[in-house]
């Protein structure tokens, strides 16, 4: 093994180099050569995957060479020493083919890598020789006593010698996990509803516009996906919040995140199909996977003429005014909260909006036969997302704890409903591309494996339409209302 380690002063410890070179100098002949500039640039996702794997990726520049480096623990785990390098951002499927890609493409998966740091340090290397003279140890010293002992191939011993000298005086670097979001504090059931909406609200505000860039420059597919869950929860909680906010929210502002989510919602399911076209490929049976290329070309002309749509909708100032306004809006809402007589609480509009939404939930599914039609499950699964966005956004006052089990409860019905929907969806949308290809003179092979790709979907639906008995009697077993009952109390109100 020929691990690169790394060793820092301790605490707040200053590092004193010559008090280093004297120690190594009892068992190695020591030679420093001169300092040079070395560029760092660190590479992750957005959501810094690999830093809470506790892996650091970087490209390091050096006297007119660069490598990429991957370390964990300041120890170098997987490293490539010549390039090309793609252009940042770029998937990991663009990194060179070896142990380095194996390590990140699992954990970056659809995320693209980008650049989320960047410095530059004076470093001095130190080479080691023994007592024939040989170079057995290289130390990388650099200005803020970071010390890095690369070992060279067959004098492993010498090197863990020299990390043992080393290690005397500074300590080993580990692994700093990257911070977990800190969880939401807890809100008084008592205090007025529109502090915790306007909170709520603004924490979606601040997603949408922290993903806006990577969605315009098309970075990786998962920006897009996290605008449109902020705009979906944004809207969620204008409607269950109606009972306590001002009246003009529901003329206003409704409209508006409605309009934004139609603006995104043609490419996002354009994504959708591309990146499940491999899953799709192994669905085929008498058709070759190449069969779907043109499908896949099609995919790709139509994501394009959307994308342009929606980037100029992004950049317009429609919606530059309707995100200044609307932060004006949340930021007089949170400051008009005030405890007052008839005005809701949190405890209550919390209570109000899960039992309604509970009820929806069971009463619509107990309508359900199997006579009725898709409509009928759809809307269900409407229901469902509402209730689960209500136990979600009010956790802050009834608890997370005690929501935990009801939410557990609630996604296996929400996840035999998904599958529903979005078979029939995709087998609908899929005519609808067939019927366009047929128009553009495809090939028949291509118009053939997507027929293949139909009936799988069809047959999909069918198996989730069987399951949806069990998996609702499931749902409203006595357990489950138990469940339900604590939380809220038999008659919708706080319980105890």
């Amino acid at each position: 093994m020929t691990a690169v380690r790394s060793a820092r002063p301790r605490g707040s410890g200053t590092f004193d180099p010559d008090a280093l070179r004297e120690l190594l100098a009892a068992s190695f002949e020591v030679s420093a050569g001169e300092p040079r500039v070395v560029a760092h640039t660190v590479l992750d996702t957005f959501d810094r995957r690999l830093d809470r794997a506790d892996l650091r990726l970087e490209l390091v520049a050096e006297a007119g060479t660069e490598r990429l480096e991957l370390t964990r623990s300041g120890q170098v785990v997987a490293n490539v020493l010549t390039g090309p390098w793609p252009r940042w951002p770029a998937m990991a499927a663009a990194l060179p083919d070896g142990p380095l890609k194996d390590h990140v493409a699992p954990l970056s998966g659809i995320r693209a890598l980008l650049v989320v740091g960047e410095e530059r340090r004076l470093v001095r290397r130190a080479e080691l020789r023994n007592t024939d003279g040989k170079i057995v140890v290289r130390l990388d010293v650099d200005d803020a006593g970071l010390v890095l002992v690369r070992p060279l191939r067959g004098y492993q011993k010498e090197a863990d010698r020299a990390w043992r000298l080393v290690t005397t005086l500074l300590e080993p670097v580990t692994a700093t996990r990257a911070a977990s979001p800190a969880p939401k504090s807890a809100v008084d059931p008592g205090a007025p509803a529109r502090t915790l909406l306007a909170a709520e609200l603004t924490g979606f505000l601040d997603e949408l516009r922290d993903n806006l860039p990577g969605t315009i420059a098309d970075i990786d597919t998962e920006f897009l996906h996290d605008v449109r869950v902020a705009v979906r929860r944004t809207r969620s909680l204008l409607k269950l919040g109606r009972p306590a906010l001002p009246a003009h929210f529901r003329q206003v502002w409704e409209p508006q995140f409605k309009w934004l989510g139609d603006r995104t919602s043609a490419v996002r399911d354009l994504d959708v199909y591309q990146l499940g076209l491999p899953e799709m490929a192994g669905w085929l049976v008498a058709a070759d996977p190449a069969d779907l290329e043109p499908f896949e070309a099609h995919l790709a002309h139509r994501r394009a003429a959307e994308r342009r749509r929606l980037t100029r909708a992004l950049r317009g100032v429609r919606l530059r005014r309707l995100l200044d306004d609307w932060a004006a809006e949340l930021a007089e809402l949170g400051g008009s909260a005030r405890p007052v007589d008839g005005a809701w609480s949190a405890g209550a509009l919390a209570h109000a909006t899960i039992a309604k939404a509970h009820r929806r939930v069971v009463r619509g599914g107990t309508a359900i036969s199997d006579a009725s039609p898709p409509e009928d499950l759809h809307l269900l699964r409407k229901r469902c997302k509402e209730l689960r966005y209500a136990m979600e956004m009010f956790a802050p006052v009834l608890g997370a704890a005690r929501l935990r089990d009801a939410i557990k409860d609630l996604k296996s019905l929400q996840d035999v409903l998904g599958r529903f929907q979005d078979s029939e969806v995709q087998w609908t949308t899929l005519r609808t591309f067939a019927h366009d290809m047929v128009a553009d003179r495809e090939a028949a092979q291509a118009l053939l494996a997507m027929g293949e790709l139909t009936a799988h979907l069809h047959a999909e639906q069918q198996r989730a339409r069987t399951e949806f008995a069990g998996v609702f009697a499931a749902y409203v077993r006595p357990a489950s209302r138990l469940r339900m009952e604590r939380l809220l109390g038999d008659d919708g109100r706080a319980a105890g």
